[in-house]
Parts: structure tokens; C-alpha cells; sequence
């Protein structure tokens, strides 16, 4: 278990106690007992593989935590890395954890509360605030961690409440569809394009929403957010009411790629294109 310096992150290398006690949890929730699966959950995110035979798996536990470490030192080195990282809640901790291979499958991150509120039919944890967990393969990059810790922002200051937008149509026969997606990923891909921006490294389009080619430019970027308005009325959502996209509207001016800070633009050119008088933001979901 290591601190990363003065930031309210954990680096916790667990994997043999989530895979001995993952029958547990599911033992727990099979039984409707939901609030036992989550004092297992937190219990194991809490505990690192340290305490297990005699530390028999310190090889494995300095290199995630050494390798996760690292990863934070780029973030932190990069000024939206920084940004991000100084805006986390201090009164939470970050878990990060490594992910099992069950989890590896979707070569992708993912970060929840760990006193997440248990939904009913559901093994999803995503509602909650506080403390969270993010599952991390070291493998997948900075820029990937980066993506999770505006998550574990958000969630910090009991923020995160995704709102739907569009995404494409689900082409896996095995998957239900659904045309919503989450404004939460929105921010969180926008914020991560900066990041990479600010460190002359490509780009992506869209969390949702891919390319044939890789590296498209802030051009063609700005181009597909033009295109929906969803996106458009999301940026001026978070604008309007999310801290950090006010922060890197009018403090990261030297990224080219900056969605927040272009964003005035942006919207012009989009009524001017559609012969509109004003854009709305993105509205949020009724409760």
C-alpha cells in the first residue's frame, strides 16, 4: 500500500484478496444481502496483498504500486494532470486498485464509491459519492488514468450525475441496445483530449463514437461537436455549472485543443450555421 505523496490517492495492490473474496460478494448478493457485499467490498479494497502468507506477493505489489506511481508523477508533470489532481476532494481517498483478469476483458478502467449505494436488481456500483475505487491496468496508460480520476473528482464532491446523450447504435447482438450514453464520460474524454493536448500527444474523437484513422485533429474534432448538438449542449452545461471546465476555459490557454475555452466559438458558429438565436445547455434527467 503506498500514498502518492500530499494527494488523497492510495495505491493498493489487492489482487488476491478480491479473488478470494469475490465469492463472498457474490454469495452476499445472491442472497439479497446488499449491505454485507458492500462491507466485504470496502473490507478488500481496504486490504492490501501485503497481509496475505507472509507477503509472499511483494514482487508482484512493488511493481503495480511502482508502476501506478510513476503514472501519477506524468499526470501530475502535465498542467491539466496537476489541475485535476490538486481539485480532488481532500477529505476522500482515491483507491486504486489493479483489475482482475474478468475485468481485463473490456482493455478499460473504471471507478465507483466505495460506500456505493447498492441499486436493486443491479451489481452496479456506480451511485454514491465519497471515497472511490478506481481499477486500473498500468498497461492502458496515463491518459486512461487520467479519464478515472475526473471521475473520482466528481464523485470527491458528490457531483457525478450522468446525463443521457447520444451514442451510436450497438452492433454486439449479445448486448442490449440503448441510445444513451453518459454526460459524465463527456466531460471526462473532454478533459482527458486537453490533457493530451497539452502534452502534444493525438487525440481521440469521442468516448463514444470512433474514427476509421487514428489521431484526428482539433478540426475535425471540433467538426463532430458541431455536428451533434447533445455535445454542444453539454459543454455548456458543464461550463455553466462544473468548476473545472470554468478552470480550464480561462486558465489552460496554451493547449490547441481545448473544447471549454473554444467553446464561445464553437456555439457561434453552430447558430450561424442552423440559423438559431441561442443553444440550450443539456438538460438534466428528471428525478
Amino acid at each position: 500500500m503506498r500514498k502518492y505523496k500530499s494527494f488523497p490517492i492510495i495505491i493498493n495492490y489487492n489482487l488476491h484478496m478480491q479473488l478470494r473474496n469475490k465469492h463472498k460478494e457474490d454469495d452476499f448478493y445472491s442472497a439479497n444481502q446488499r449491505d454485507e457485499e458492500k462491507r466485504v467490498y470496502i473490507e478488500t479494497t481496504r486490504t492490501s496483498d501485503e497481509t496475505l502468507e507472509n507477503n509472499m506477493y511483494r514482487v508482484e505489489i512493488d511493481d503495480y504500486e511502482s508502476t501506478v506511481f510513476r503514472c501519477l508523477e506524468t499526470i501530475e508533470r502535465n498542467a491539466v494532470g496537476r489541475m485535476v489532481l490538486g481539485l480532488i476532494n481532500k477529505q476522500t481517498v482515491v483507491w486504486i486498485v489493479p483489475e482482475t483478469d474478468a475485468m481485463k476483458k473490456c482493455s478499460c478502467a473504471q471507478t465507483n464509491p466505495l460506500d456505493y449505494v447498492p441499486q436493486k436488481g443491479s451489481v452496479g456500483r456506480g451511485v454514491g459519492f465519497g471515497d472511490t475505487v478506481i481499477q486500473f491496468d498500468p498497461k492502458l496508460g496515463d491518459d486512461t488514468l487520467f479519464h478515472e480520476l475526473v471521475h473520482a473528482y466528481r464523485y470527491s464532491y458528490k457531483k457525478f450525475s450522468p446525463i443521457c446523450i447520444e451514442v451510436p447504435p450497438n452492433t454486439d447482438p449479445r448486448r442490449p441496445q440503448s441510445s444513451c450514453g453518459s454526460s459524465e464520460e463527456f466531460l471526462a474524454h473532454q478533459m482527458e483530449n486537453i490533457y493530451m493536448s497539452q502534452a502534444n500527444r493525438p487525440l481521440t474523437l469521442d468516448y463514444y463514437y470512433s474514427l476509421d484513422h487514428e489521431s484526428p485533429g482539433k478540426d475535425e474534432i471540433y467538426d463532430f461537436l458541431l455536428g451533434r448538438v447533445d455535445r454542444l449542449e453539454a459543454l455548456k452545461y458543464f461550463l455553466r455549472h462544473e468548476y473545472l471546465a470554468m478552470l480550464a476555459a480561462h486558465s489552460l490557454l496554451s493547449a490547441d485543443y481545448n473544447s471549454f475555452r473554444d467553446y464561445p466559438m464553437l456555439e457561434a458558429k453552430f447558430l450561424q450555421d442552423n440559423s438559431l438565436d441561442a443553444l440550450p445547455e443539456l438538460a438534466p434527467l428528471q428525478p
